[in-house]
């Protein structure tokens, strides 16, 4: 971790510990794991009671100015609420720019998911204040939350119905539908087919669970679906990655004991093909 970022959280910490609405803090995300490299940043919890919840947050940006030369950004996350809140903070020091996320957890609501998903893996070792003991409390109680898996089933209907709709966006050349189409809904559920089957971590975004579980040759396929938003590279780049998901799905139906929808993939991938691969081909 860069050492004005260091410097920065330290400012940080200090400032916290002299407000009394904060009843201490630990560490989540890679430091909290003790995964970090140069490029990391701090994503500290900050347990406060609900009656001062709303007010500590508002003071979010004013504590930034302070450990910085410019506070460039303070972003709330869209599922800010009155249990939870994260601000994603861009702060310059001399020459430097660095990300500094802010999570208040409400110390009354700690039933909520996300109050439960950011105590996940963290214990006393993870603290660095605590005001009153009361943090080391919390978390000793080991909040947590499931490992969502996705669905198999589900995925594999998702895909075929919208590898189906493609067939129109081609006929019409309609770029952005297919764009939206192809990224938005094919490339996402061809990573929930494979989380369904390959992921074993309980934190981490759909990115993060690929690079560390997804086997190397079946991150592979996923970059398939990555071309030039040009009507043609699309069409190649689907004819390979519906092959693909369908290959994966039965491998993955075979592993699960699941039945694979033969005569809907069988079906689509022949609608497709009749209607987008062999027209296009003449």
């Amino acid at each position: 971790m860069h050492k004005d970022l260091i410097t920065a959280f330290n400012k940080l910490v200090e400032i916290i510990k002299a407000d009394e609405r904060c009843k201490g803090g630990w560490h989540y995300g890679s430091v909290g794991r003790g995964q970090t490299d140069i490029y990391s940043d701090y994503d500290p919890v900050f347990l406060v009671a609900d009656k001062d919840f709303e007010q500590f947050a508002a003071d979010v940006p004013k504590m930034f100015k302070q450990i910085s030369d410019e506070l460039l950004i303070c972003w709330p996350e869209d599922y800010n609420s009155k249990i939870f809140k994260n601000y994603c903070c861009v702060i310059r020091i001399g020459d430097n720019l660095h990300q500094h996320d802010f999570f208040i957890l409400n110390y009354d609501y700690p039933d909520e998911w996300w109050c439960r998903q950011h105590c996940k893996g963290c214990t006393r070792e993870n603290i660095f204040f605590d005001r009153y003991g009361e943090t080391a409390a919390f978390l000793d109680k080991g909040y947590t939350t499931d490992n969502y898996l996705p669905d198999t089933v589900r995925a594999m209907d998702t895909y075929w119905f919208h590898a189906m709709m493609l067939v129109k966006y081609f006929k019409r050349k309609d770029i952005f539908k297919l764009l939206k189409n192809i990224f938005d809904f094919m490339f996402h559920t061809h990573v929930d087919l494979l989380l369904s089957r390959y992921d074993t971590m309980d934190w981490g975004a759909w990115e993060t669970k690929v690079k560390y579980c997804v086997p190397k040759e079946k991150q592979e396929h996923l970059k398939m679906y990555f071309t030039s938003a040009e009507i043609s590279s699309l069409q190649t780049a689907m004819e390979k990655c519906i092959n693909l998901f369908k290959n994966d799905a039965e491998e993955i139906c075979r592993e699960k004991g699941i039945n694979y929808p033969v005569t809907v993939s069988q079906q689509v991938i022949s609608y497709f093909n009749k209607n987008v691969v062999y027209e296009n081909s003449i």
